[in-house]
């Protein structure tokens, strides 16, 4: 009996040293971890044991800058200067002009896609607020979307309450008038028909709680080595195809949906892309 006993045991023992043997030895038989090797590449990968050749370093990355731009009738804008004119025959000025470029995506030539931010809001008295430099992208740019103010399910009232720049003191959009923020404020002086200069605000969003926003997609003819995207605005073309007449809107169309529609309808060529 105790001999059977032992015998048992040393099968045991035999059996569990060789469990232990074969674990080990397919544990020695793992693949090597594959990966970049090289401490100074962005990618560095500290448990890699063969060198992939994937390393990147920082100089190897793609890079763009994107500005935004105003402008009127392709010159420069001169603000609280009552110089310009639209197709209405308005005389005007700009004294103020905010704005909100939401789902901002640059589109690239692998077919991905990244959403560069959710919403930016631009202000022509804060020139940091209208660039966006040295954004990484993995390929080269083929196209870039982007909405003018915010779609509807992105545009509630206390929604960006917390943000910085005080946009939500800013932007906000009253709850009488469908509630959520303002796309746009776009302000200054006109002459009216009796002659007499008057403040227009030129103020969009979602009244009533219509979706006023606008969507554009622009393809860009993207060089290698280029490194730079221009998205500009002609202010000018919010009043002109179809004809916007700041006599027969008034000074103020927040809660206007003639108006807003008629800037609606306009918002076709309002922007343009370009790049180098």
């Amino acid at each position: 009996m105790y001999l059977n006993q032992f015998f048992m045991n040393q099968s045991l023992l035999v059996f569990f040293c060789l469990f232990i043997s074969f674990s080990c030895e397919r544990e020695d038989n793992s693949e090597p971890i594959q990966g970049c090797m090289d401490e100074t590449a962005i990618n560095y990968d500290s448990d890699a044991e063969i060198d992939d050749g994937s390393c990147q370093f920082d100089d190897d990355l793609l890079r763009i800058n994107i500005d935004f731009r105003q402008f009127i009738d392709n010159q420069d804008i001169q603000y609280n200067n009552l110089i310009y004119s639209n197709a209405a025959e308005n005389l005007y000025s700009i004294e103020k002009l905010y704005y909100v470029i939401s789902d901002l995506t640059l589109h690239y030539v692998n077919a991905e896609s990244s959403i560069i931010s959710n919403y930016l809001f631009l202000k022509n008295d804060d020139p940091n607020s209208l660039k966006l430099n040295n954004i990484i992208i993995p390929d080269t740019c083929s196209s870039i979307s982007f909405t003018l103010g915010f779609s509807q399910i992105n545009n509630a009232t206390d929604m960006y309450l917390n943000d910085p720049n005080n946009f939500h003191n800013l932007m906000l959009w009253p709850d009488a008038l469908g509630g959520g923020y303002h796309y746009m404020k776009l302000e200054g002086t006109f002459i009216d028909i009796n002659e007499v200069e008057k403040f227009y605000n030129t103020h969009t969003g979602p009244l009533d709680g219509n979706d006023n926003s606008y969507s554009y997609s622009f393809n860009i003819n993207y060089s290698q080595g280029q490194s730079q995207l221009y998205i500009d605005m002609d202010i000018n073309k919010f009043f002109n195809n179809p004809v916007y007449d700041h006599n027969d809107y008034g000074q103020g169309i927040m809660g206007s949906s003639e108006a807003q529609t008629a800037i609606k309808n306009n918002l076709g060529d309002v922007f343009s892309v370009t790049s180098n």
